[in-house]
């Protein structure tokens, strides 16, 4: 037997072990039994592994006899790309997520002290998964399938996906994807057992499934910047959506947690957030995966879909059993006293997050509604998604504002006035510069100006609260504050952090699309065309091959107000002898606060027809996108305590010798 099919084989009879194994052990209360369990969940990420770098081998050998070899990769093909094609179809995909899940739960099957009840309990959820993944590796997705013969060379990877962004892209969306099933099976098992500490175990995995989501779609987002020729970063495209839509489930449940873990609400938001959380994953793997929607991002087609169409049904439809069983055993405490509250604005936060989520699905799922009721595909466009979402966002992002200063509980008129109106004040008089200063559009006045500020200055006003407090405890010094402030309240800190990056990715598209100057120029070389302020030289033109393409490029030297600000900036276009198609290669250069795009449209021996775009501040777009990496890291390593008692500050962990200094309720902070 083929050795990648032989390793599944066994890691799915292994799955189905571990999961007798646990249901045995959790009812004849055998222990013994867990521990073989333990083992074997450790032979499954083994074994996947294994299996998983005899794929990586079989292409860097170029083993074409594989089928799946022989479809995503050429002898040509750079081996950089070789290595990105175990994860360009629906087989290696799978697999992939296979084996990110199947580390996962060793990592957690290896650390015996945290190998609790509810563990215990959450394990069969996840081995049920991995043995379904496992048995479709072997029969309907299978990426060690053989062909009868050995072909010469193979078909080669689609060259839109031979791309650096490819190489990131696909990996961080199954890392979140992986990582997701983790929170959720921790909710099952805690709907079970009628145990609520569930929520603050699954937030730390739930965090680092968004960051794995996040890194995704900002991959993905810079692959169809500088990939795509449309020089935009998000076309609201059906498969791109399907990886947007986890994401706010995800981002929204996280921030459902904190009134859970403060004060036993919100519960079944929680389990719902966390439902639809994981189905729109699998959703997400099935657009993508599985090519029943037409894309630029689909990565080929398969016959998986009524086997993720079943799982969904089976696992929507046993998750509200469950609940509907336990239903008086996860009733939430009555918190909400006043709709202007800390605790409305979470219930608000949903809410908004819901209704994204919502229009989002609908007009990705509408093409295939279409499909079924009229015979054909109707597809629904950016004008659609931007007219739901931009008001949506723009409530967010004042939510955003208002969270951190308003009053648990009740906040009264004098409250909202003194924690309110210098904020108010600095975004007005901002809002009054950038008028002066001669924007006018009402979005970039309203958003990026006025809300940007807003959320700062509330932002800045709460952490000076936090330093001092900090302050009354022991005052050693300003830095000294400020550092010990931060290290207890890292939850808050780096959350306010991700704000920023958000921040930052708002301005950015506001700059970008609403100051964005673009012209299409026929040029020849020696030729000077402007746009905005920039004036565009065609200095010459070049063709070499480059690797398993020739290249034709266009080179500029860009000047402002008569100084050359870059040189030799290229535009290009790549032509794939073996796929016979011609692609246009985008160029970015960042030059000050503006990035200056390049897109080839035709080039000759001496001319090229190139259009050409100045987009203020996109730099920061990709600045604040990635900052959540460091950001993520910073949250992840905060402490799980949960919140039961009044305390100097929302998230400092009062020492034993500090405690009798308790003075002020948080709830009227």
């Amino acid at each position: 037997m083929e050795l990648g099919e032989t390793t599944l084989t066994i890691a799915l009879l292994l799955s189905i072990y571990a999961l007798a194994a646990h249901i045995i052990g959790i009812w004849k209360k055998k222990i013994e039994l867990f521990d073989s369990a333990r083992i074997a969940i450790i032979g499954i990420a083994v074994l996947t592994t294994i299996a998983s770098i005899w794929l990586f081998n079989l292409f860097i050998t170029r083993n074409f006899q594989y089928e799946y070899v022989a479809l995503y990769s050429s002898l040509d093909l750079s081996m950089v790309y070789t290595i990105s094609a175990f994860w360009a179809g629906a087989d290696g995909s799978l697999l992939l997520w296979a084996w990110l899940i199947s580390i996962y739960i060793a990592v957690i099957a290896a650390r015996g002290k945290s190998y609790d009840n509810l563990i215990k309990h959450a394990m069969p959820i996840i081995l049920v998964t991995l043995a379904y993944f496992f048995y479709m590796l072997l029969t309907v997705s299978r990426p060690f399938r053989m062909l009868d013969f050995m072909p010469v060379d193979g078909n080669g990877l689609n060259p839109l996906l031979q791309d650096p962004g490819m190489l990131f892209h696909p990996t961080t969306l199954f890392w979140g994807y992986a990582g997701v099933i983790i929170p959720f099976a921790l909710m099952i098992a805690g709907i079970y057992l009628s145990d609520d500490t569930w929520i603050y175990r699954a937030r730390r995995w739930a965090l680092w499934a968004w960051l794995g989501l996040a890194l995704g779609n900002m991959f993905g987002s810079y692959w169809a910047y500088t990939v795509l020729n449309w020089g935009g970063f998000w076309g609201w495209d059906p498969v791109e959506n399907a990886s947007f839509l986890p994401w706010l489930t995800l981002t929204a449940f996280y921030h459902s947690t904190m009134i859970q873990e403060r004060k036993g609400g919100m519960k079944f938001w929680n389990i719902l957030l966390m439902l639809f959380t994981w189905e729109l994953t699998v959703y997400g793997t099935l657009l993508t995966r599985s090519g029943i929607i037409a894309s630029v991002h689909t990565f080929g087609e398969s016959v998986t879909a009524p086997y993720y169409i079943n799982y969904m049904i089976v696992v929507f439809a046993a998750t509200l059993a469950l609940v509907a069983w336990k239903y008086n055993s996860i009733q939430s405490k009555k918190v909400f006293e006043s709709f202007v509250s800390r605790e409305g604005s979470f219930l608000y936060n949903n809410w908004i997050f819901m209704a994204a989520t919502a229009s989002v699905l609908w007009g990705t799922t509408y093409p295939l509604l279409s499909e079924a009721f009229r015979g054909y595909k109707v597809m629904v466009g950016p004008s659609f998604y931007n007219q739901v979402n931009v008001p949506l966002g723009i409530a967010l992002l004042f939510l955003m504002a208002i969270c951190p200063l308003i009053a648990w509980r009740k906040a009264s008129i004098s409250h909202l006035k003194r924690n309110f109106s210098k904020p108010l004040a600095t975004a007005l008089i901002a809002v009054f510069i950038a008028f002066a200063l001669g924007i006018r559009d009402f979005y970039a006045l309203v958003v990026a100006v006025a809300g940007t500020v807003l959320v700062l200055s509330t932002h800045f006003m709460d952490i000076s609260r936090i330093v001092n407090k900090q302050k009354k405890l022991e005052d050693a010094g300003t830095l000294k504050n400020i550092a010990r402030a931060f290290m207890n309240n890292r939850r808050t800190f780096g959350g306010y952090m991700c704000h920023i990056a958000i921040l930052m990715i708002i301005v950015a598209a506001a700059g970008a699309v609403v100051y964005e100057q673009a012209q299409t120029f026929n040029m020849r070389v020696g030729g000077t065309y402007s746009v905005g302020n920039y004036d565009f030289k065609l200095t010459n033109i070049d063709q070499y091959a480059r690797g398993n393409k020739d290249v034709q490029a266009a080179y500029f030297d860009v000047y402002k107000n008569g100084e050359k600000v870059l040189a030799n900036a290229e535009a290009r276009m790549y032509h794939y002898v073996k796929q016979e198609s011609t692609n246009v290669k985008p160029m970015a250069y960042t030059v000050g606060f503006d990035d200056l795009y390049f897109s080839a449209q035709a080039i000759t021996a001496d001319s090229a027809t190139v259009k050409l775009k100045v987009m203020p501040l996109m730099f920061l777009m990709w600045i604040g996108g990635f900052y959540v990496l460091i950001l993520g890291i910073l949250v992840c390593i905060s402490t799980v305590v949960p919140i039961r008692q009044r305390a100097i500050s929302d998230d400092i962990n009062v020492n034993q010798n500090t405690k009798n200094i308790i003075t002020e309720n948080v709830y009227e902070t």
